[in-house]
């Protein structure tokens, strides 16, 4: 599929891509950064390895992107292990992602740079150090098959506007099978019908107050 991407700054310095096709942007336009610690690290990974300090957490990202949920994920301080999985269906070229400065505005100790994080082959387990193996796949949320089950899973398809196909109940019910009992899937979505997919499936729902920009968000446990 061809999309035509282009460069928005966001409010927090921050940039992200828009989809012309979908008039869609990959992060809120209230900061792309902001959004993304605040959704999935912090109501995600923090809230799962606060309730299990010394278990390793298994991720797996429906949505790669621009690859920043990822490398913010990478930055982590995690107190133990993190494996982690992305899938995404339309990768970016490096063209566009070096449209992103990621690399200029988000600095680290850790050795990977934003920029060499990006170029990490495909299809690859990559152990970047001790306590953080990434993988990430070329492949639709609907053809995704795997016999490993999650601890965590970062929802972020974009909105039902755009991809309504990736809200509807099936895929929740997809995402209840690939957990672990009491794994945790969390989204900057808060619609009402995603919500009660979610429920119906068998997931423990919560709305939480979303990031700025947003009034609610999603986070829900396997029961």
């Amino acid at each position: 599929m061809k999309l035509d991407r282009t460069q928005v700054l966001t409010k927090d310095g921050s940039s992200t891509l828009k989809i012309e096709a979908f008039k869609e942007t990959y992060h809120s336009h209230h900061g792309a950064r902001t959004e993304s610690e605040f959704v999935y690290i912090e109501r995600g990974l923090r809230f799962w390895q606060e309730a299990n300090p010394h278990l390793s957490c298994s991720v797996l990202e429906m949505g790669y992107g621009t690859g920043l949920i990822s490398y913010l994920s990478y930055l982590y301080h995690a107190p133990s292990s993190i494996n982690y999985t992305a899938i995404e269906a339309y990768p970016l070229s490096q063209n566009e992602i070096k449209l992103l400065n990621y690399s200029q505005c988000i600095t680290s100790e850790k050795p990977h740079t934003f920029d060499e994080f990006s170029k990490l082959s495909w299809e690859q387990q990559h152990k970047l150090n001790a306590n953080f193996n990434f993988t990430k796949r070329e492949v639709l949320f609907e053809q995704f098959k795997t016999k490993q089950l999650f601890d965590l899973i970062f929802y972020d398809a974009f909105g039902a506007h755009a991809q309504p196909e990736l809200w509807e109940e099936q895929w929740m019910k997809k995402c209840f099978d690939l957990l672990n009992p009491k794994g945790v899937w969390v989204s900057y979505c808060a619609k009402g019908s995603v919500r009660r997919a979610l429920q119906a499936v068998g997931f423990e729902v919560e709305r939480l107050p979303g990031p700025p920009g947003k009034r609610e968000m999603l986070r829900a446990v396997k029961t």
